[in-house]
């Protein structure tokens, strides 16, 4: 190999060392400058090896262990993503790679001649490693690559399927895309990379999906969780019940001065109890999805210590039972919407309380949340989009103004007591009686 060859093949290094070092910067961010630089020199002592003496079909499967290495005893990044790292560079590499070689195929360039050309070789390797850069810098890609470092951290048995996805890459692209040999060959090629492509789409889709499943049944164990422990303290109250009756009887048959005393104690341990009361209200409602939210959302409360109070007028489960699918569908979405916001507002305020009022009336029912709020709330702008959590938000209440606009039986109206930092929502729901049609 002559002078010249080593020192274009030593200059093309630092091409491919510093693309591949930018790729790793976007996935990980948390190389300091001078471990960036110490990246970017072994990087490029690694090219410049395997461009001289390392041969092609090995360099795949060689760089990825490289890197893996690199990253987990030197950099001493101890996760087993690392070999995903390792992997998203490779396959940009070899995208970079076949777009490279497509140009080559169109514009009639003689592969094999061009190969053995030293400025060729190094024109290739500047326009590759560009379009390695370029690639990672497309948000589109850069959102691809977090929702699939997302996806390996919440599943790990994915990386025995990343291994299989290596083997069928590395089947694929074994060959450096410089020295194909038939243009048949490199169309072959890239429709075999389209298929991988939509087989990686469908199993991330997959992925989403199986998580959303997970996230609903999280929400109906949450669900159970908490009506298991209503019915468990509900119980023990009605054992303890009988055995207090049980001592007051005896109390009682005995004409004991203590049986006063004895009484004002039960009356004290009757005030810190809750349960018994929440359980009579929420056995106002009809079994079905707003009882199961209400069991979820107090939870969540529960969890982020905020003081809540439900108040259920009567006669509210014999109206919500003439309501149809759709309708009470329609409402717990409503209602799924107004409690998150409302736990999100008054989560980040000074005195986290929630107030859920629901009251029957005369043709239906009105649910209304209140919450206390931290900042200032634009009353006339809610539902539009604006909201005070930040960009990405504010969409919730959009979505319900959709509903009702589409339902003539529902209405929402909205309340903002700025002296004492209360925001109050109220759903109207019209509901006929079961004798006519439902809403």
């Amino acid at each position: 190999m002559s002078v010249e060859s080593v020192l274009t093949e030593i200059f093309c290094g630092i091409l491919q060392s510093i693309a591949i070092s930018i790729i790793i910067f976007k996935q990980i961010s948390s190389f300091s400058k001078i471990d960036k630089l110490f990246l970017i020199f072994i990087m490029w002592i690694y090219c410049v090896f395997s461009l001289l003496f390392i041969p092609n079909y090995l360099r795949f499967i060689l760089f990825i262990i490289y890197i893996t290495l690199i990253l987990y005893f030197v950099f001493k990044i101890k996760d087993k993503k690392v070999i995903l790292y390792a992997f998203n560079v490779q396959v940009i590499f070899a995208i970079a790679e076949i777009i490279t070689t497509l140009f080559m195929l169109i514009f009639g360039f003689d592969i094999n001649d061009s190969a053995n050309n030293v400025i060729f070789t190094l024109l290739i390797s500047i326009f590759t490693s560009s379009i390695s850069i370029f690639i990672i810098n497309l948000s589109i890609i850069n959102k691809f690559i977090k929702l699939m470092i997302e996806l390996f951290t919440k599943n790990k048995k994915l990386l025995n399927y990343l291994i299989i996805f290596l083997i069928i890459i590395y089947i694929i692209i074994l060959k450096n895309g410089l020295e194909l040999l038939l243009k048949s060959n490199y169309y072959i090629n890239i429709v075999f990379i389209i298929g991988i492509a939509i087989i990686v789409y469908i199993f991330v889709k997959n992925e989403l999906k199986t998580e959303q499943l997970q996230e609903m049944n999280d929400q109906m164990v949450n669900h159970v969780t908490k009506y298991e422990r209503i019915i468990t303290e509900q119980g023990k109250a009605n054992h303890e019940f009988k055995n207090q009756l049980m001592v007051i009887r005896g109390y009682a048959q005995m004409n004991s001065p203590k049986l006063i005393e004895y009484i004002d104690s039960i009356i004290q341990d009757s005030r810190k109890t809750t349960s018994s009361y929440l359980t009579s209200q929420l056995n106002k409602f009809p079994v079905g999805g707003i009882k199961g939210l209400l069991y979820y959302k107090l939870s969540i409360m529960d969890d982020e210590k905020i003081k809540y109070q439900l108040d259920v007028g009567d006669g509210v489960k014999t109206k919500l039972d003439a309501l149809s699918t759709k309708a009470y569908r329609d409402i717990t979405r409503i209602l799924g919407v107004l409690f998150d916001n409302a736990i999100d507002a008054s989560k980040s305020s000074k005195e986290k309380r929630i107030l859920i009022t629901v009251v029957k009336e005369k043709f239906g029912v009105s649910f209304t949340v209140s919450n206390t709020y931290k900042g200032k709330i634009i009353i006339e702008k809610i539902g539009t989009g604006y909201t005070t959590k930040g960009k990405g938000h504010g969409y919730g209440l959009r979505l319900v103004e959709d509903i009702i606009n589409s339902n003539n039986n529902l209405s929402l109206e909205k309340n903002l007591d700025k002296e004492n930092k209360i925001y109050s929502t109220t759903l109207n729901i019209k509901i006929r009686n079961k004798r006519t049609k439902k809403c």
